[in-house]
């Protein structure tokens, strides 16, 4: 069932991997989504890779993430999901609906993902995931997270990964070293549940080997009580030298987060 925002917040401050279950209104986002992707890659878009020129998928798949960033339609099904599970959108913030694609054997980073968190580039404490797939998914084409490193520090690149220079640079920062994957846990959830996650949990995409491309979509919230109250994750590893409060807009409006945390202090180093 729903979640109130500081309640939810504790949970996903704390570590905790929330999943709601079959939450109704994610079936108009699904349908929604669906008829964005079939439109664009045709009536069978798990296996529209196996019929295509690489280049040519990939470049069919980036117009249809950018159509899918601006689509009002899907924008206001998310809404109306993140309400079920008990947002407040008068005090909320977010980024933007991403339509990942991963096709099978994928190697690029804007399909698979390596390991990371979200808050070596991000610096936002107070951000939290959300994450569903477009269509049922195996432990062979999801996404993974490594709890055992919830408080522990990860050498990584984040002290030299500048937002404002992203060019020619991983496209998140990585780590320096190899991580530990014994405690791994991979997500299998179904198209009707949400996945809810702090911007902290290290977690990678796992490496497509199911012979069909996952789509899924994960968009980034953060509430402005939170933020004002200085509550957030635990920050252990964290280096990057500035907040991406203005990725951050208003659920309802057009707001920046920028504007109402400009005087707020940075959040402490070491």
């Amino acid at each position: 069932g729903p979640l109130a925002d500081r309640r939810r917040s504790d949970l996903v401050f704390d570590g905790a991997l929330l999943v709601f279950r079959s939450v109704v209104r994610l079936g108009a986002f699904h349908a929604e989504t669906d008829a964005l992707i079939r439109a664009a890659l045709g009536d069978d878009p798990e296996r529209a890779q196996l019929g295509s020129v690489p280049e040519e998928f990939a470049a069919e798949v980036s117009a249809l993430q950018r159509r899918y960033r601006k689509h009002p339609a899907v924008r206001d099904a998310f809404l109306s999901v993140l309400h079920e599970v008990g947002m407040d959108s008068a005090t909320a913030y977010w980024d933007w609906l991403y339509l990942r694609v991963q096709p099978h054997a994928d190697q690029t980073p804007g399909g698979t993902l390596g390991v990371h968190r979200d808050t070596w580039s991000s610096n936002v404490l107070a951000q939290t995931n959300w994450w569903t797939p477009i269509y049922p998914i195996t432990a062979e084409r999801t996404v993974a997270f490594y709890p055992t490193y919830w408080k522990r520090p990860v050498p990584n690149t984040s002290a030299g990964w500048d937002l404002d220079q992203p060019h020619g640079r991983p496209l998140v920062p990585i780590p320096r070293g190899p991580v530990d994957n014994a405690g791994e846990v991979r997500i299998v959830i179904e198209p009707g549940d949400l996945l809810c996650f702090s911007g902290a949990h290290l977690h990678a995409s796992v490496p497509n080997t199911s012979g069909v491309t996952r789509f899924s979509v994960e968009v980034r919230t953060v509430g402005l009580d939170d933020v004002r109250q200085a509550r957030g994750a635990p920050d252990i590893d964290g280096r990057a030298p500035h907040i991406a409060w203005r990725w951050f807009t208003q659920l309802a409006g057009d707001g920046s987060l920028t504007d109402v945390v400009a005087d707020l202090p940075p959040p402490p180093t070491g």
